[in-house]
């Protein structure tokens, strides 16, 4: 077996950034199937479907042979499902969170809608861009993504839980989030390509959104 990612526990991931609104929604589900389906070659293991909602990506035929030869999983979902390549389809936090746990040691790729921007889930999962056919680089500046790193050390295993972990994070964070030069999507993406819960993303993003007020 290839070498995992060390924090995502994957052993390729792709994305489709939600970057070209005239973009049809079946051409990024396509791009990302032709994907998955080689890995599922590689890997030997059917591909499934992961979305937000049963509804999600009906009538695109590409997310339906996935789904009915692989099976599809939402947040909601009550069975248990074997690990293997997963493509998930415009989530949120949550349903990226079960895609992760579903493709581990595995392959994932995710479509991305721009209610939850993945850019820097891409950039710390080392994601390939299907678009560009390249890897993207963080955006977030040096120095801010070291004091990103050092809020997440203390306080990503929680998720934030804690006043001690949410003081800390203030004390690291507001100088970067009232520049402007920290975003909140931004944040709670990087948190979870460095192995936040989809919960501990949300506080993050909550925090980051209360410290640039």
């Amino acid at each position: 077996m290839n070498e995992l990612h060390p924090t995502t526990f994957l052993r390729a991931a792709a994305w489709v950034p939600d970057d070209d609104p005239t973009r049809p929604w079946d051409e990024a589900a396509d791009l990302a199937a032709d994907w998955i389906w080689e890995r599922s070659e590689i890997e030997g293991v059917l591909p499934m479907l992961v979305t937000n909602t049963f509804q999600n990506g009906v009538g695109i035929a590409s997310l339906s042979e996935i789904s009915t030869q692989g099976g599809q999983a939402t947040p909601q979902s009550k069975g248990r499902f074997d690990p293997g390549p997963v493509l998930a389809y415009v989530p949120t936090e949550r349903t990226v969170n079960l895609a992760l746990d579903l493709a581990r040691e595995h392959s994932l790729v995710v479509v991305e809608t721009d209610s939850f921007p993945l850019r820097e889930w891409a950039s710390a999962a080392g994601a390939l861009n299907l678009i560009s056919g390249a890897l993207n680089s963080t955006t977030i500046p040096a120095d801010v993504a070291s004091d990103l790193d050092r809020a997440i050390l203390l306080g990503g295993n929680n998720g934030w839980t804690g006043p001690h972990e949410k003081q800390h994070a203030r004390s690291v964070l507001t100088a970067h989030a009232r520049s402007g030069r920290l975003v909140a999507d931004d944040a709670a993406s990087y948190a979870m390509g460095h192995g936040v819960s989809d919960k501990g993303a949300k506080r993050l993003r909550a925090l980051v959104e209360m410290m640039g007020q």
